[in-house]
């Protein structure tokens, strides 16, 4: 069974909406709710690393294109997962979230963590080669700083304000850390700092239909897979302050008869993290048409919707 995986803020690339079939009319939706032209964002600009209320919308809809490229040639996900703000796309292309009710959620979403982060100031990092519950252990011990990221056994974010990150990173190369690498995010996410915006957001979302989706959602918040709207919208809120258990998920998926994971998205972050945490796990990517074309002529044996073991709602 297959797995798509939709990644987060940091897998942005220069040029990541071109030839993506389709992707003209969303970035059209995504620039009327923004307010700022997504598609030269997405095809023209040479960095793009810009601010989460820009950003997040952006991602979401070169995803969503992607996904929708893929579903046009006739595949569908047994299972998808996202990453952070990953989790929008995920939902759309399983059917839970009509794409516009999304994209709104989005864009207050990146706006609202804006606005957390300029009145909670902080920042993130990442953690290389040092065992997640140690890490743990050590924000604990300091106070302003937490896990936000369990990426992989070999990567885990944190995030808190400046004077905490710094303490823990030093308490964490004490402890044997390959490196500690502050992230170029101008946000403390997924920690208690962004509690602003998970009250903006909460609200925003307790307006918003959603509905069964096609297939197994795999959420961020406790890595397990969901099909019931209300669990799934519960662990959206929770997951604005909660950290990321990618690792959780993956190894879920892989227990639930999971073989093979696609992301589709620009970049090959996902991919990476998934090599370090099952390094037996079959991967694939598609960014653009071509990839998209590519995989399905490699992989006409993907499976179409079958039934995914073990999975409760």
């Amino acid at each position: 069974m297959n797995a798509w995986m939709f990644p987060g803020q940091g897998s942005q690339k220069a040029g990541m909406g071109l030839d993506i079939a389709g992707a003209s009319e969303l970035f059209k939706a995504g620039s009327s709710v923004v307010g700022r032209d997504l598609e030269r964002l997405c095809t023209v600009d040479p960095d793009p690393a810009w601010a989460p209320d820009v950003l997040q919308p952006a991602l979401f809809v070169t995803e969503v294109a992607i996904g929708r490229k893929m579903q046009s040639l006739g595949v569908q996900p047994d299972a998808v997962v996202g990453h952070s703000l990953g989790e929008f796309p995920a939902l759309v292309v399983a059917g839970a979230l009509e794409f516009d009710e999304a994209l709104r959620l989005v864009a207050l979403r990146g706006k609202a963590m804006a606005d957390a982060g300029r009145r909670n100031e902080g920042g993130m990092a990442a953690v290389i080669g040092l065992d997640p519950e140690k890490i743990s252990e050590i924000c604990a011990a300091e106070g302003d700083v937490w896990v936000s990221n369990y990426n992989s056994p070999k990567q885990t974010v944190i995030s808190g304000r400046d004077r905490g990150l710094a303490e823990a990173a030093g308490r964490c190369m004490d402890a044997g850390a390959m490196r500690v690498v502050r992230i170029k995010v101008p946000v403390a996410a997924h920690c208690p700092l962004m509690q602003p915006a998970r009250d903006t957001f909460e609200k925003a979302l307790a307006e918003v239909t959603m509905v069964r989706p096609a297939c197994p959602v795999y959420c961020d918040a406790d890595g397990r897979a969901h099909t019931d709207p209300a669990q799934i919208k519960a662990l959206l809120v929770e997951a604005i302050t909660a950290p990321v258990r990618f690792t959780d998920a993956v190894r879920r998926m892989r227990d639930d008869g999971f073989s093979t994971f696609i992301e589709a998205g620009p970049g090959k972050v996902l991919r990476g993290l998934v090599r370090q945490i099952d390094a037996g796990a079959e991967l694939d990517g598609v960014s653009n048409d071509e990839e998209a074309t590519s995989l399905i002529s490699r992989r006409n044996n993907i499976n179409y919707q079958s039934e995914p073991a073990g999975v409760s709602s």
